[in-house]
């Protein structure tokens, strides 16, 4: 099963991730690692009930096989029954901020709630975040080119995750403490990814990353080493993972801005068409500026958008994004 996640992050022109977002505000965080996660929630804009779950050691969500799946956006797109614990569940995860105890690390994430939600129908998921430097506000707004609130507020689950540090990538550490550090993130997704799985519905065929920058960089280490993420929408990224570690094949739709076409960009656009299995070549897609390579897979195709300006999000971002999650959970 693919599964896809959203992640977003920032690069700066020599094709690596450092970046500040000064239009978010957040807190931060430190690392740790254990396999007992306790999760608690506060909504700071909505009212939210405070939770506490405590996940067993398995790092695979279980799914539940009585469970039917009602409603456009919950169904699956295999027509199989895929919904998680959660479609049962008698006290749902609550829209707004929640913290998770990683070890004896808090973390910070964000729940953003279709406006329709019930858990008679098994909802996309899709995990969404923030560039280096930056935090959730980054993804958690309404208005602008990075309104992803709005564009999903009827179909999909959003999770705005928070970086330790608020960075993905430290660039300003020793590169020897990088590979720690992704592992230590992964961590914090599974966990997430867990906790979420026990007390909402999910869909877990269509499963997604998407991310500007350093998020959209570690969207491509999501896509690459988890099998919940069914494909990645990113802008602006470079590579973080070892190849030869990318065991997973990730469907994904890939912007880079002309004012930023550096070669660490240019390789990871080109590593994700040649891991899908796709020809050098390709035919327009949509919207302009966008293009669709050939002969590959039916489960994983990869798209190529351009954009005229340098290390943003593009205005087609959020919504050629939207499209092609659809493609999956539309079907």
């Amino acid at each position: 099963m693919l599964g896809c996640l959203l992640i977003v992050g920032c690069g700066d022109s020599a094709g690596t991730d450092a970046e500040t977002d000064a239009s978010s505000s957040g807190g931060s965080s430190s690392s740790a690692s254990s396999a007992t996660i306790t999760a608690t929630g506060s909504a700071p804009t909505t009212d939210a009930d405070s939770s506490s779950t405590t996940l067993p050691s398995d790092d695979s969500p279980t799914t539940d096989p009585g469970t039917e799946s009602s409603g456009e956006a919950g169904s699956s797109s295999t027509g199989e029954d895929v919904g998680t614990p959660g479609c049962t569940a008698k006290d749902p995860l609550a829209d707004g901020e929640h913290t998770i105890m990683v070890g004896e690390l808090e973390r910070r994430y964000v729940v953003r709630l279709p406006q329709n939600y019930s858990s008679d129908g098994q909802w996309p998921l899709i995990f969404a975040l923030h560039g280096n430097g930056g935090n959730p506000g980054y993804w958690d707004a309404t208005g602008g080119d990075r309104d992803i609130r709005t564009a999903f507020a009827d179909e999909a689950i959003l999770i705005i995750p928070e970086a330790v540090d608020n960075q993905w990538r430290n660039y300003d550490a020793d590169p020897a403490t990088w590979p720690a550090g992704m592992e230590r993130e992964l961590e914090f997704f599974d966990a997430v990814y867990e906790t979420v799985g026990q007390q909402l519905c999910i869909d877990t065929d269509n499963v997604f990353s998407m991310g500007f920058s350093g998020g959209g960089s570690f969207s491509g280490v999501l896509g690459c080493r988890r099998d919940y993420i069914r494909a990645i929408a990113v802008g602006g990224s470079v590579i973080y993972f070892e190849e030869e570690d990318c065991t997973e094949q990730p469907a994904a739709w890939i912007t880079i801005g002309e004012g930023e076409l550096v070669d660490g960009r240019i390789a990871f656009r080109d590593f994700f068409v040649q891991h899908a299995g796709c020809a050098d070549t390709s035919m327009p897609g949509s919207p302009e500026g966008c293009v669709d390579y050939d002969t590959c897979a039916a489960e994983t195709p990869v798209t190529y958008c351009t954009h005229p300006a340098g290390h943003v999000w593009p205005t087609i971002g959020t919504d050629a994004t939207r499209e092609f999650f659809r493609s999956f959970y539309a079907q």
